[in-house]
């Protein structure tokens, strides 16, 4: 290497008295030939961020912000909690009971089930065989499986009706057909099939303990 060689600040060595400044500086990094070489790659730092308005230095760049985990669901109920009839203040402690507190009885006098009798609930009670109706008649097979007949107890007038069902089966009250809706009052009679129930009425003026809004 001559002496008079000098290295230039990206590291080459050049002759000053050939070249004024570095030829290889000067050379793009793709150029070919016999002295071919490559020019250094230098990572520059990423730039700055640019400066606030005004004049107030760099710009602070926030951290990031962290996103919260979504609540939990509520769990559902479990046995033995307490649900509430329609905000009438009135608890039920079985699942059994969650469609109201009981409004009366129809006990069965006559028939396969004679000597049981059937919780009745506000609004509508459906009555047949099958194990989804209010009332299930189970062992009377003249009883058509599902809405033989409903009773309905009017929380309002505080009155009982007797409604005959979708199913091909007649009801009968005091022997007489039920065509339809027809007021049912203490000790009535219902005949389904070859069982005979009796009205027995409980939630009335003196124990009253439904509140209905708006009634």
């Amino acid at each position: 290497m001559p002496d008079k060689m000098i290295r230039c600040p990206e590291g080459h060595f050049y002759d000053p008295a050939k070249h004024n400044a570095c030829p290889w500086c000067a050379l793009p990094a793709d150029s070919g030939g016999e002295d071919k070489k490559t020019r250094p790659v230098r990572l520059d730092p990423a730039p700055a961020p640019p400066p606030l308005p005004g004049g107030g230095g760099a710009a602070v760049v926030p951290p990031p912000i962290p996103v919260p985990s979504p609540a939990p669901a509520p769990a559902p109920p479990g046995p033995g909690k307490t649900v509430r009839y329609r905000g009438a203040g009135v608890a039920a402690e079985t699942e059994s009971d969650d469609k109201g507190p009981v409004v009366g009885w129809l006990v069965c006098v006559e028939g396969p089930d004679r000597g049981r009798d059937f919780r009745l609930h506000p609004e509508k009670n459906t009555i047949g065989r099958s194990p989804t109706m209010d009332v299930i008649i189970k062992n009377d097979n003249s009883v058509s499986r599902e809405k033989h007949g409903v009773v309905i107890f009017d929380p309002k007038r505080l009155s009982f009706w007797i409604l005959p069902g979708e199913a091909s089966g007649l009801v009968y009250l005091n022997g007489e057909v039920v065509y339809s809706p027809t007021q049912m009052n203490q000790d009535d009679v219902l005949e389904i099939g070859k069982t005979k129930l009796v009205l027995v009425p409980f939630n009335n003026e003196k124990y009253n303990w439904l509140q209905v809004e708006g009634a």
